[in-house]
């Protein structure tokens, strides 16, 4: 087994179906991985949906990205965990992109490029600055991976310690930057994912400016916000910035 695919899920039933679908359909053996739905106890048919198409599904009650990856990773069996969120489809070439990176056993951590899945023009920009973003960063030998489309060592993930639990959201920078440290980090750019930008539907400028100012303050302080809410669960922009 050489990757265990881990998706984590909380009420995701809108998506979940087209992001399986796409792992179903990559470009390399079937037997060279798993894929492992890790669901926060979702009151939705997230779970219905997902026994169709996922090799297992594990469910913890304790919710929070962080704790369904590592939660995940915890059952996996592959030598590389990949993680993609739910609401994010792959190219058919991503794995096989990925596998080419990883072939190097010096690298550590391995990222594609997410692009767009929807949204008017700001919203797809926004997502588009981000990678670019990214790319200049690593650049500068600052490795910050989203973990829409993320895959790390299974070793180098477990020296670090996984995803930190007490941070609800910059928990997948953290972990990059810290998996940086002991081994090498790479873009696969033909790794291709493709993303909802629901985030970023409302409150645009004010949402961009509270991640801005969380990347920044952790940059700086090491500290990240104590509370994240699901898009779905905002009702205003004041919501956000209620967490830090």
């Amino acid at each position: 087994m050489l990757f265990s695919i881990i998706v984590p899920t909380y009420n995701e039933e809108k998506y979940i179906e087209q992001c399986l679908q796409s792992l179903q359909h990559q470009n390399v053996d079937r037997a060279e991985f798993e894929i492992i739905v890790s669901d926060g106890a979702s009151s939705d048919s997230t779970h219905t949906l997902a026994a169709k198409l996922a090799d297992r599904i594990v469910v913890n009650e304790k919710r929070g990205a962080s704790v369904q990856r590592n939660y995940g990773a915890q059952q996996a069996r592959g030598e590389i965990f990949v993680f993609i969120d739910a609401d994010t489809h792959l190219d058919s070439n991503f794995l096989a992109a990925l596998k080419e990176e990883f072939a190097d056993k010096k690298v550590a951590a391995v990222s594609g490029i997410a692009y767009p899945a929807d949204g008017k023009i700001p919203q797809r920009l926004v997502y588009r600055a981000t990678y670019v973003l990214m790319q200049v960063l690593h650049t500068m030998n600052l490795s910050l991976f989203p973990a829409m489309c993320v895959a790390y060592r299974r070793q180098a993930f477990i020296d670090a310690g996984g995803f930190r639990e007490d941070f609800t959201t910059l928990e997948d920078l953290d972990l990059s930057k810290r998996v940086s440290k002991s081994g090498d980090t790479k873009i696969a750019t033909r790794a291709h994912a493709f993303s909802s930008t629901r985030r970023i539907h409302k409150h645009l400028v004010t949402t961009v400016a509270y991640h801005i100012f969380c990347d920044i303050r952790y940059l700086l302080t090491g500290k990240g916000p104590k509370r994240y809410p699901k898009v779905e669960e905002l009702q205003s922009w004041r919501d956000l910035w209620k967490s830090t």
